[in-house]
């Protein structure tokens, strides 16, 4: 996990875009592990993308409970296009769980991840300050969050109608 999202974030330096730090600190991962939200899909043996996915994040959404909260999604450059099944599955764990919205957020400098969430259907909520302890601060100092959330139906869309 910490290899793959090293390796996300030298491909993104590549493109112009300073998203996370060059290596998250190992207790950040072992946290998301310990509490059961990591997540991720493979290819027979070889792991292709990951997600975190939070059922409170009090830090940028204060004491919400009808929501999902999905942070560190990360897909191999070899599944490109693979963020929105991963976005679809962390929908239907939240439908599971009998919640309204799925949640994320982004560095608000990031454009081109704005406008591919816009895109997705989640719609902009606020831009606050990044905390001061959060993992990408060690990459920016001071920071900006963009919040993103999208309404999650009852049932899932299938596009058959």
């Amino acid at each position: 996990m910490l290899a793959m999202l090293a390796e996300a974030t030298a491909w993104l330096k590549t493109k112009g875009i300073v998203q996370w730090p060059e290596r998250f600190p190992r207790s950040v991962v072992e946290a998301t592990v310990a509490s059961g939200g990591l997540f991720v899909a493979t290819e027979g043996s070889v792991m292709v993308a990951t997600v975190t996915l939070l059922w409170s994040d009090p830090s940028f959404w204060g004491d919400r409970d009808d929501a999902g909260f999905v942070h560190r999604l990360v897909v191999r450059r070899t599944h490109a296009g693979m963020g929105r099944t991963v976005l679809d599955w962390a929908a239907d764990q939240v439908r599971s769980a009998g919640r309204t919205h799925l949640c994320l957020d982004c560095l608000g400098t990031n454009r081109r991840l704005r406008r591919h969430y816009e895109e997705l259907g989640f719609h902009l909520v606020s831009e606050v300050p990044g905390p001061a302890d959060h993992p990408h601060s060690a990459a920016h100092g001071s920071w900006t969050a963009a919040l993103y959330e999208k309404a999650i139906s009852s049932r899932r869309d299938t596009g058959s109608e």
